[in-house]
């Protein structure tokens, strides 16, 4: 309806409910009085029938039945929204009295209601008439007063000088839909790994997608944009769509942020972390600053810098320049897979998933919309694409953060990779001493990774944090570091010598001849003993007295396999399986998989085992391709083998898989998370049946992983039915001890040497030799050195380590008496805490170095 005829841009909205008339930022809800869902009006009701305040179409009715939007002829959505927090009802007290689609005229019933109900049940009766897409609308004029149901005007909206000239078609118009106010949960709020997973989720759809905090709102398909809202744990979010699915992104979106977008929601609640205040010393000849990776090292400083990359800002051409951006992006992709696989090759894949992230970085739509704004002004790709991932850099590292400031430097980094291809600039080439202690402002991710390690002995960085992805990829590389320490780190000589101890986060300036010479020492007796590891890691792992133990190695990919026989391995005691369903937007086939079991399987021959664990994933890791409901506490709902069976056609896909590899090497199934007996069946059912079908006729063993008390309780009744176990320590110990291994206070008590852990061990072994089943080890504690005796002497017939452990695994289980072993197991067995067995473990290490030497 318009004022008058004279007046086109102009609408007037009637009043929905009688009642007085209550300003939007008097409303005693942050979303709406913030104005994140809409501008527009409250009223306090004294009628109980929602009526149409315009002409239009309802496009949207929520299924709760509290909120109806109506879309004008000229494009405007109006939102009304009966009460506050009424979502909660779940639709008990209100009546719809119009469906979507029908056309409405000012006056018509759209919803009746129960006020007497609501008023009780609900927060509050206000009710909201809001314009949700607010940039059709140029001036609000809201009216104040009484208001008479479907006879008082309560709003006069000023259209804009596009939808006035009718240049914005309202045919080609979609309603923009807008949720509930959604609290974040998050214990560190929406910082990179749940907004990724946000992202990536959003991108599955047409619609614009917008998330809004305290009045500011940004791209819901945008990494960067979504971590410069800083959305910390607690607070509300609005998620608003427009598009022909914007429906049905709500639907998906809203629960899957509602719980926790794959996190776990239940460690600890915790503020965002901000930047750590800087610790200082009064000694000239000490600096300190963060622990960042473990390690004692000798050397000389050597300061690193990076100089600057001059750009002309001037470009040459529109179209020139976006072929250059595009040309640099598509280059820097391609050198990021290639740091991928060096990272999977040479240290750890959770770690190469840092490279990945930087990829999704690189077609992120704020970083790339920014820098084509800019050459659409005559500047050049270098010029634009500069200043677009420096001001987003800048505006992740004002906010005061420590997990946003280190995203930061991933702007930073693949910002700077792009602009040395744009630029036509080399990267630089530093001539670094021996045994040098890099020191900078910060290192990029990239710099980490292609540290040489025989020319750097460690780095400290006066930015920072330990949860930097440059400090988790020096402890991948052991590579001793310190972040954020002193700025004063920055005016040291190069040559200088120092001492850095990245376990105190400590870097001691000119140390003494005999501090210097006993760290050396330590270190030539390390590196001789990983020498001697080396020369004899193809020798079998047996003890003194004849027992042979199999060592073999936990993998993530099949670089990683062709490594296991230069080390000795016997094989694989763990394939994670997860590498081919994560980060992607569907679920691998059937041959994709196959083709990378194959090629493991022949890497490691007919003589080795492989032992592939089903997927391991659940609501603490859900697929973006799988959709999950919400769970209450995801470790104790659907994951492992739960999630296999309830998805058979995934798990058969898999299985087919799996067996296509029977050919070429020694084959196991091993499914995860096994809790019942009944579960084991069910999923060894499904192997034996594909097994026939396929024609399989190599021995194929099936087996589980023991990772939950049930399992070991039950182990003598378990291996009836299965061929062999192989105990996960690390969630045992989480299930045991109740404890959150990722718990920022608990997690250093969920020690897998604590006694009740090792009681659970004795049982699974006990239980899997009665029926003369093997029993193996292939969590964090097979791999300590401390641990080996004990787990000899409980029985433990394979440890499966990381690949670089194993010769070093070999050589302990080389140097035991395995009757000495079992009569330490049967000690530590009686023992009551953790403190007491590795006392106990550390003077038999003791021991048997002094028995070696004499």
């Amino acid at each position: 309806m318009h004022a008058d005829s004279a007046s086109p841009d102009v609408i007037v909205l009637l009043a929905p409910l009688s009642g007085p008339i209550v300003p939007v930022t008097e409303v005693p809800d942050p979303a709406f009085a913030q104005k994140m869902v809409g501008d527009g009006i409250a009223i306090d009701p004294v009628s109980e029938v929602l009526l149409s305040p315009c002409e239009g179409t309802v496009t949207q009715l929520h299924s709760a039945g509290h909120a109806i939007t109506i879309a004008t002829p000229e494009g405007v959505d109006v939102l009304m929204h009966i009460g506050l927090e009424t979502v909660l009802l779940k639709g008990k007290g209100f009546s719809p009295k119009a469906a979507v689609g029908d056309r409405v005229r000012p006056g018509d019933p759209l919803i009746a209601f129960d006020a007497s109900y609501i008023a009780h049940h609900a927060a509050s009766l206000l009710t909201l008439m809001l314009v949700v897409n607010q940039d059709r609308v140029a001036e609000y004029r809201p009216a104040s007063g009484m208001a008479e149901a479907g006879r008082s005007p309560v709003l006069e909206l000023v259209l804009n000088a596009a939808v006035q000239n009718g240049k914005d078609a309202p045919d080609d118009h979609f309603a923009a839909v807008a949720s509930e106010p959604i609290v974040i949960l998050n214990p560190a709020g929406l910082h990179a790994r749940p907004a990724a997973v946000l992202v990536n989720t959003a991108k599955q759809f047409q619609s614009d997608l917008r998330i809004a905090k305290n009045g500011k709102s940004a791209n819901a398909k945008s990494l960067v944009a979504i971590m410069t809202l800083a959305v910390k744990q607690h607070d509300s979010v609005i998620l608003s769509a427009s598009g022909p699915d914007a429906s049905a992104a709500l639907e998906a979106l809203v629960p899957l942020i509602s719980s926790g977008l794959g996190e776990n929601l239940h460690t600890l609640p915790v503020k965002a972390a901000p930047v750590p205040s800087r610790r200082e010393s009064s000694d000239p000849h000490l600096l300190l600053g963060v622990a960042a990776s473990p390690g004692l090292v000798t050397g000389q400083i050597y300061q690193l810098r990076h100089a600057a990359i001059s750009v002309e800002e001037r470009g040459k051409g529109k179209e020139a320049e976006n072929q250059a951006l595009l040309a640099a992006l598509s280059a820097a992709k391609g050198e990021l897979a290639h740091l991928q696989n060096a990272m999977r090759q040479r240290a750890d894949t959770d770690k190469a998933a840092i490279f990945a992230a930087h990829q999704e970085l690189l077609e992120d739509p704020e970083l790339l919309d920014a820098a084509a704004a800019l050459i659409e002004q005559g500047k050049s790709a270098a010029f634009a694409w500069q200043a677009s991932f420096t001001r987003q850099a800048d505006a992740l590292s004002g906010l005061n953060n420590e997990l946003l400031a280190g995203r930061a430097n991933d702007i930073r980094d693949i910002g700077r990779r792009v602009l040395l291809r744009l630029s036509g600039e080399s990267p630089e080439k530093h001539e670094m001493p021996v045994n040098a202690i890099l020191v900078a402002e910060d290192l990029t991710p990239s710099d980490t990774a292609n540290l040489d390690k025989t020319r750097v002995a460690g780095f400290c960085t006066t930015a920072g944090s330990a949860t930097s992805h440059a400090s988790i990829l020096a402890r991948s590389l052991s590579i001793p570091a310190i972040a954020a320490i002193e700025t004063r780190a920055l005016d040291l000589p190069n040559g200088q010598s120092a001492v850095l101890d990245g376990e105190k986060g400590e870097l001691r300036l000119s140390p003494s001849k005999e501090e210097v010479a006993r760290i050396r020492r330590l270190q030539e007796e390390a590196a001789e003993a990983r020498k001697i590891e080396l020369a004899e890691a193809k020798q079998p792992a047996i003890t003194k007295d004849g027992r042979q133990i199999k060592v073999v190695g936990n993998i993530g990919g099949a670089a990683e396999a062709e490594e296991i026989p230069s080390l000795g391995g016997e094989g694989v005691g763990l394939l994670r399986s997860e590498f081919l369903f994560l980060q992607r937007a569907d679920a691998p086939d059937t041959d994709e998989q196959a083709a990378v079991y194959k090629t493991i399987a022949k890497t490691l021959g007919p003589d080795r085992d492989l032992v592939v664990r089903t997927l391991d994933v659940g609501g603490d890791k859900p697929l973006a391709y799988l959709p999950m409901a919400a769970e209450v506490n995801p470790f104790l709902g659907v994951r492992g083998i739960r999630l296999n069976l309830l998805g058979t056609d995934l798990f058969r896909s898999q299985v087919q898989a799996i067996l296509s590899a029977a050919p070429f090497t020694r084959l196991h199934v091993m499914f995860p998370m096994v809790s019942t007996v009944e579960e084991l069946r069910d999923a060894r059912k499904i192997v034996e049946e594909e097994k026939r079908a396929q024609g399989v006729t190599a021995l194929v063993q099936v087996g589980i992983m023991v990772e939950v008390p049930s399992a070991a309780l039950l182990a003598e009744n378990l291996a009836r039915e299965a061929d062999f176990f192989s105990i996960g320590t690390n969630d045992l110990t989480q299930y045991t001890l109740a404890i959150d291994r990722g718990h920022p206070r608990l997690a250093k008590m969920a020690d897998a040497l604590h006694p009740a852990v090792l009681r659970l061990i004795a049982e699974t072994v006990k239980g899997a030799h009665a029926h003369g089943k093997w029993v193996g080890v292939c969590g964090g504690l097979a791999g300590e050195i401390p641990a080996v005796p004990v787990l000899l002497g409980l029985g433990v017939d394979e440890l499966s380590v990381s690949v670089s452990a194993i010769p070093a695994v070999k050589a302990a289980v080389r140097r035991q008496q395995l009757t000495d072993c079992e009569q330490l197991a049967a000690e530590v067995l009686r023992m009551l805490t953790v403190s007491e067995v590795r006392a106990r473990l550390a003077a038999f290490a003791q021991t048997n170095k002094e028995v070696d030497h004499v």
